[in-house]
């Protein structure tokens, strides 16, 4: 990713002398701004592929939480180069032309390259500063997300009309067309024709069973695979369009993976109003939904073993949408997209493992467990809960471990021993160092006990988790 965005930079250099370009304080901050520009166009192009969720770049950052976790920091750098390109290039009207030279960020006679430029840097500002410092939705923050891609087009705009540089290198201008192709084409791909060119597969579901407070379990059949009677079939037809003329059939995952779920439900589509007023205190809210009228992709992790035909995803009721989830009814239209993620027991050469779970952290656990037989692996299995009312799933964890030896289930509730720490697993598991430990949770817990499990001698390649903070 350095070397794309060094690349312009070095063909900026070579194309013509240097002298005549840093001769004089004006010059040498165009200069400078316009090495600034060709970094961050280059950096912001490349957010975009990444935002693409395309599998082979999945594959080669090892998991989507990587990627995004690489996307969110690259979305960050391109800002402030970008951002600094803006100050140097005013830095240099003034020194040219003193606090008048920054008439040329005004319209006027035919300068709106440079407005498309100021117009691109504002609207990137506020798009980050919603992303990183509002307490948005998941379905607006999708759309902000898909926001930047406008934002990238009006950028390229300001790029390919200003004269200079590209008139001076013929490759620099084909290498930065083919960015903006490549950026411009994630985002189109992922955005805009997501329905239509996004590989996904047609299910519908078969139950959703109540298995704890704000707790469900969701089940799945592949379209084309259940049998329904004629008037549902042809309600579900209509309620997914050119969906049901996608890939069908069970999907193929290793347990530990997610997928990307959408709901054709009537019962759902009730629960929500795109506008809502609704009271506060003293005050009328205002929320706005626009998820809920539209295709929208949430996350789960999927809990069915890869031999079962149906695909099942648990959901706690953590917000609108997922409490919404329980009204889902039997017919319901479902597309799927995935599967992502290589948090997995069977990508893990060692054969002797240590699975933490916290809460709803059990879910990809649950898949690995229910794919279980009686093979080589030697598994302790901490499942942490708040009280006893939260261990969900814990009878049929038992029930497995009882046709797994080799599987040993350790419930730890924290109202009675508090939260779990590396020295507790440490006590429980001896030769920690030569085991590889599997943590699925909040973020705040997985940074915890990776440092405490650095700290008693475990090597951190040995430490492998998924941080399912993104969308």
């Amino acid at each position: 990713m350095a070397a794309v965005c060094i690349v312009p930079l070095v063909m900026w250099v070579v194309a013509a002398p240097l002298g005549p370009r840093f001769a004089g304080t004006a010059q040498s901050l165009t200069s400078v701004g316009t090495l600034l520009a060709l970094a961050g166009v280059s950096s912001f192009a490349l957010n975009l592929v990444l935002g693409g969720r395309i599998r082979l770049l999945e594959s080669a950052f090892g998991g989507l939480d990587k990627l995004y976790g690489v996307h969110r920091i690259n979305g960050r750098v391109a800002f402030l180069l970008l951002l600094s390109h803006g100050v140097a290039m005013a830095a240099a009207q003034v020194a040219a032309a003193g606090a008048t030279g920054l008439r040329f960020l005004l319209p006027t006679g035919g300068n709106w390259s440079v407005t498309f430029g100021l117009i691109a840097l504002v609207l990137m500002a506020v798009t980050i500063g919603l992303t990183l410092y509002a307490h948005l939705g998941h379905e607006t923050f999708v759309y902000v997300q898909r926001f930047f891609g406008f934002v990238f087009c009006v950028a390229a705009l300001h790029v390919f009309l200003v004269p200079g540089t590209k008139s001076i290198s013929r490759p620099l201008t084909i290498y930065l067309s083919t960015l903006f192709l490549l950026g411009a084409g994630a985002w189109i791909y992922r955005s805009l024709l997501g329905e239509r060119l996004v590989p996904r597969r047609s299910y519908v579901i078969d139950s959703v069973t109540a298995v704890g407070h704000d707790v469900i379990e969701v089940a799945m059949a592949p379209r084309d695979e259940r049998s329904t009677g004629r008037s549902r079939q042809k309600g579900n037809e209509r309620s997914t369009g050119r969906s049901r003329q996608k890939g069908n059939g069970s999907l193929s995952f290793t347990p530990g993976q997610f997928v990307y779920v959408t709901f054709e439900s009537e019962a759902m589509r009730r629960s929500f109003r795109p506008f809502w007023i609704h009271a506060e205190g003293d005050f009328g809210v205002v929320s706005v939904r626009p998820g809920e009228v539209a295709n929208q992709y949430h996350p789960f992790s999927i809990t069915s073993g890869p031999a079962e035909r149906d695909l099942r995803v648990v959901v706690k009721a953590v917000g609108d949408y997922t409490r919404a989830m329980a009204n889902l009814e039997p017919g319901a239209g479902v597309r799927v997209e995935g599967p992502y993620g290589s948090f997995s027991y069977l990508n893990v050469n060692n054969l002797r493992q240590v699975w933490i779970a916290c809460g709803i952290g059990l879910t990809p656990f649950l898949s690995m467990a229910r794919s279980l037989s009686s093979g080589d692996h030697e598994i302790d299995f901490y499942y942490c809960m708040e009280d006893g009312h939260q261990g969900y799933f814990l009878d049929e964890l038992y029930d497995i471990a009882d046709r797994v030896p080799r599987l040993r289930v350790a419930p730890i509730r924290r109202d009675r021993l508090g939260f779990v720490s590396a020295s507790d697993i440490a006590g429980l598991t001896p030769g920690l160092s030569d085991k590889d430990i599997l943590i699925c949770g909040p973020p705040a817990m997985i940074d915890v006990l990776e440092h405490q499990f650095i700290e008693l001698g475990v090597p951190r390649r040995r430490i492998h988790f998924e941080k399912f903070g993104f969308v």
